[in-house]
């Protein structure tokens, strides 16, 4: 009876919630509940566990491949981000996380070029960045095949493709400015030590029950989000603000 009790509570407190996904987008949530949204919500890259697992918002969800899970707040739209079907400043904000590793280097300008070009208000782009996190990748993809004989997709794409640096995203980013005539201001916040990201994708790789349960039991590990950025993190999440009178 106690044992039911406590997973009723525990999946309604953390409903659908994976411990390194929610400590990706949960700095993104509180900014977001901080500075509510005047109008729609773009996220590109939506996937089956986006935005609205942790905020109970709609989002109007691109991604180039939509599977039949979809969460319900999640308007989907098959697109890609290197040529989204909106018009311009048709959101308030757009999200796009861990995403543009999965974009081919020649094409990530295109990506943050329309994520700039269809948002009024401000940019949420998160993702792994930095030699440190591309060894890191590199080292996941071995330990990945040696436990599950096979190879995983998302993490064969960082390696192929290779990671962004931040220093070339935010010279696009600031080009783009120069381009569009609009003023903005750029935040970088690091998300998420190595070495946590490294257990936390470990125990998610492993298959016996033991690193199962450990894995379920990780998402405690939200409550002490602030103090796991720390360090040399495995992602930097840039935020874009636009300002009214530069347009």
């Amino acid at each position: 009876m106690i044992t039911s009790v406590a997973k009723t509570w525990w999946n309604r407190r953390y409903p659908n919630w994976v411990a390194e996904v929610a400590l990706r987008y949960l700095p993104v949530v509180e900014a977001i509940r901080k500075q509510p949204p005047q109008g729609l919500i773009l996220e590109v890259g939506v996937n089956c566990s986006g935005l609205t697992t942790y905020l109970p918002l709609p989002v109007v969800g691109v991604d180039s491949v939509m599977g039949t899970a979809r969460p319900p707040l999640v308007t989907p739209i098959v697109a890609w981000g290197q040529a989204l079907p909106f018009q311009r400043e048709s959101f308030d904000y757009a999200v796009c996380m861990d995403t543009l590793e999965h974009v081919e280097v020649s094409e990530r300008h295109l990506v943050l070029g329309e994520l700039m070009r269809v948002t009024k208000r401000r940019v949420y782009l998160g993702c792994p960045m930095g030699s440190a996190a591309e060894q890191q990748d590199r080292e996941l993809q071995r330990y990945y095949r040696k436990h599950n004989g096979g190879s995983f997709a998302f993490l064969d794409e960082h390696v192929a493709n290779g990671l962004p640096r931040l220093e070339t995203v935010l010279a696009e980013i600031q080009e783009l400015e120069r381009q569009s005539g609009r003023l903005i201001k750029i935040h970088c916040e690091a998300n998420l030590n190595l070495l946590i990201h490294r257990l936390l994708i470990r125990l998610w790789m492993r298959t016996d029950p033991l690193s199962y349960a450990l894995h379920r039991l990780a998402v405690v590990f939200v409550h002490l989000r602030r103090w796991l950025n720390v360090g040399s993190c495995y992602r930097q999440i840039v935020v874009v603000d636009f300002e009214a009178h530069g347009r």
